[in-house]
């Protein structure tokens, strides 16, 4: 499935291990990392001796699983999550622990931006995208509930894939809340994606790329979505302008872009998320913090708070609009190969106190749609640009190509080197 031969993996895994060496004092990405690794010579199946990063929130039973939480520390789970023990299985080695938000909400972690170190990498996925994003490892995973793969992916430079809602089982990883939580990817480019989307995602029910080479062309779409939104004016001038260069490159291709739109206004999609989110979130934690409150964050204080304030009947309501728009989101995409629109308002932000705005990430995740970024560029802070494309309900893989394509006209980019 993979070029790569044993001696290669032999060496990227010792490079891995090298670079991480150098660089995480600095960078921060790894709550831990194991003191040996398998013999990778002795490693068998189609991701043989590749260094995979796993998201603290995601169980592993020889390594200690924290959830970002204080309260959780020196937790060690007695079994594998589910998708840790798929990657054992394809012969990955798991290389560490990457850091998660608490709960993987809003609380940060002390990981910085790869590219400039003064910024945030975003979350909740902060370590998994900043390993990635700093050629630490080639395939990290993350969790999204709103917009904990894609962004932080962007604000790293890393391509990041939120496959379609339950298309991979949460089984072994912290719930926050359950009818929006998705596991995904954050990797160095669209092959390594397109490798996890058919052994993981689809549990090798369709050939994944035979190399990076074969995947390299990616599938030009012919109609694309331009989705703007009624919050445009409050992004950053430097996005719109991003964005807007990559919408005329398109055009300039011979790709027709057209105006688009996800079926209920970006408020009223965010505030939807962020209830259910709330409610959902208070039966996922409540029971973790109520011993331990003081060691909790603010911001999950906060959300398990809120959650008490909204009723049975009132969350009943919420997940009928969920389910009314889900019903109704392949009409979004008619006529469409993918949705283009921003990852966030902003680039990464400055200092480590916010992981930034999520809010054109939350409607692919309402709506359950996968969604991938591909980086289209760098800041005059030399921090890089995103854009996100959103496909059809199990039209992965088609997004992939696309998304692959995509990325071979924009500009490419380097793993950072701190």
């Amino acid at each position: 499935m993979s070029t790569y031969t044993q001696e290669t993996n032999q060496a990227a895994l010792a490079m891995a291990v090298a670079t991480a060496d150098r660089i995480e004092g600095t960078l921060k990405a790894f709550t831990h990392r194991p003191d040996a690794y398998p013999d990778v010579d002795a490693g068998t199946g189609p991701l043989a001796g590749i260094p995979v990063a796993v998201k603290d929130l995601i169980d592993t039973a020889d390594m200690p699983t924290t959830y970002g939480s204080k309260i959780f520390q020196g937790y060690q789970p007695q079994k594998d999550a589910w998708i840790v023990s798929k990657l054992r299985a394809a012969g990955a080695v798991i290389f560490g622990k990457t850091v998660t938000t608490e709960f993987a909400w809003r609380d940060p972690g002390p990981t910085v931006n790869p590219w400039n170190t003064g910024h945030s990498p975003g979350g909740s996925s902060s370590g998994s995208a900043a390993a990635v994003g700093a050629g630490i490892v080639p395939i990290a995973l993350g969790t999204q509930t709103v917009g904990s793969v894609i962004r932080p992916a962007s604000y790293c430079g890393a391509v990041g894939y939120k496959p379609t809602y339950g298309l991979i089982p949460t089984e072994g990883v912290h719930a926050l809340a359950p009818t929006l939580d998705h596991l995904g990817f954050i990797t160095s480019s669209f092959y390594w994606a397109a490798v996890c989307h058919a052994i993981i995602a689809r549990d090798n029910a369709i050939a994944a790329p035979a190399s990076a080479k074969a995947f390299a062309a990616g599938v030009k779409p012919r109609k694309i979505g331009v989705y703007r939104s009624s919050q445009w004016a409050q992004v950053e001038g430097d996005v719109q302008q991003n964005f807007d260069a990559v919408v005329r490159r398109l055009e300039a291709l011979g790709v027709e872009c057209v105006d688009a739109d996800l079926g209920m206004d970006i408020r009223a999609l965010n505030t939807l998320v962020v209830d259910v989110l709330a409610y959902e979130a208070r039966a996922a934690i409540h029971d973790d913090i109520k011993d331990d409150e003081a060691l909790a964050g603010p911001y999950t204080r906060e959300l398990v708070s809120r959650g008490a304030t909204i009723s049975k009947e009132t969350y009943l309501g919420l997940i009928e609009q969920v389910g009314v728009l889900r019903a109704g989101r392949d009409a979004l995409l008619k006529d469409l190969d993918a949705i283009m629109t921003i990852t966030s308002p902003t680039t990464a932000l400055k200092g480590l106190e916010k992981t930034g705005d999520a809010s054109f990430c939350a409607p692919a995740t309402l709506l359950g749609l996968p969604a991938v970024t591909t980086p289209s560029g760098f800041s005059a802070d030399f921090l890089p640009y995103g854009v996100q494309l959103i496909g059809r309900a199990d039209g992965d893989l088609a997004l992939l190509q696309t998304g692959q394509w995509l990325s071979t006209i924009l500009p490419s980019m380097k793993p950072a080197s701190l």
